[in-house]
């Protein structure tokens, strides 16, 4: 009991790292934001913000090693799904899940995930019905919010969703072990169901994009290292329109948790496409010296006939 209350309450209080009293700005009738987020601090004031347009013309072409997503594979322990008032986010006791490789300067330990809908970031301008975001903090750091004061203290990895006639299996045990909190911010339950993060990945790991940004959410600290996949993953419409009976904690249904797009500001963002090999020229003289040695067998054997 003491540690699913120790849970609930990091989870409760870590996506907006203390800050108090915000909320997304009004949806018109065409289903448009009405105006800008007036949030104050580093949310006006900020030059690496997020989420941001992640334009291919506007891309890098960028090569790294491997992602190691090997803890990933674990099962979560007593994962918390919590309505914070702002998302549906799932929290886990403490516990050997980590990222690493792929460009990240570190290893970054997970924290908590949750949701936004629509998704904050577009591809090419083009907005999603979904986004996942992973968050993970600099295992040099005891808390996310330690974390939350340095450079790429934090690392957040974004996976997009899209509209199918599929329904997602995990969307749907999340959905419906999470439906008596929707009511209310404050509540939690146990997800019941075993999770796995790896299982949350899309299928090709080695498209993504690649850029240092900030919390898309109050404080709107200019801290993390966003990984976005290119991939997206389907789900259905009816599922989509689950998300929004999710009251925030005003009382009112929470039609929309997507932040505007933020300028890029002259930032790299970086486009990977397959993954960094430094062995393959390596690879490539020894296919080719095989060649050669196979080419010279096959032409003694002919003149021998």
């Amino acid at each position: 009991m003491h540690k699913a209350l120790v849970i609930f309450l990091a989870a409760y209080f870590t996506v907006n790292l203390g800050v108090a009293d915000w909320h997304y700005p009004n949806e018109l009738p065409n289903g448009v934001l009405s105006d800008d987020e007036d949030w104050g601090g580093m949310c006006s004031s900020g030059k690496r913000q997020s989420p941001v347009d992640l334009a291919k013309d506007a891309a890098i072409k960028g090569e790294f090693p491997l992602f190691d997503f090997e803890s990933y594979k674990s099962v979560m322990k007593n994962p918390l799904i919590v309505n914070n008032g702002h998302s549906i986010q799932i929290s886990s006791v403490p516990g050997p899940i980590y990222i690493s490789g792929g460009g990240l300067n570190s290893v970054y330990i997970f924290d908590q995930m949750h949701f936004h809908w629509s998704s904050e970031h577009t591809i090419d301008h083009k907005r999603f019905a979904l986004e996942l975001h992973i968050v993970h903090h600099d295992k040099r750091y005891d808390t996310l919010s330690r974390a939350a004061q340095e450079k790429n203290g934090i690392a957040v990895v974004g996976i997009l969703y899209k509209i199918t006639t599929i329904p997602n299996p995990f969307i749907e045990k999340l959905l419906e072990n999470s439906k008596n909190i929707f009511d209310a911010a404050g509540k939690n339950v146990t997800f019941q169901d075993k999770l796995v993060l790896y299982d949350l990945l899309p299928r090709n790991k080695q498209r993504y994009f690649r850029y240092e940004g900030s919390l898309t959410t109050p404080s709107c600290g200019e801290a993390v290292i966003w990984t976005v996949f290119e991939d997206a993953i389907g789900i259905t419409i009816e599922q989509l329109e689950r998300f929004k009976s999710v009251h925030d904690d005003s009382g009112h249904e929470l039609t929309h948790n997507y932040r505007h797009i933020q300028p890029l500001n002259s930032r790299a963002l970086i486009y990977v496409e397959g993954e960094y090999n430094p062995n393959s020229a390596n690879s490539f003289k020894s296919f080719s010296a095989s060649i050669l040695i196979i080419s010279v067998i096959f032409a003694f054997i002919g003149m021998k006939i």
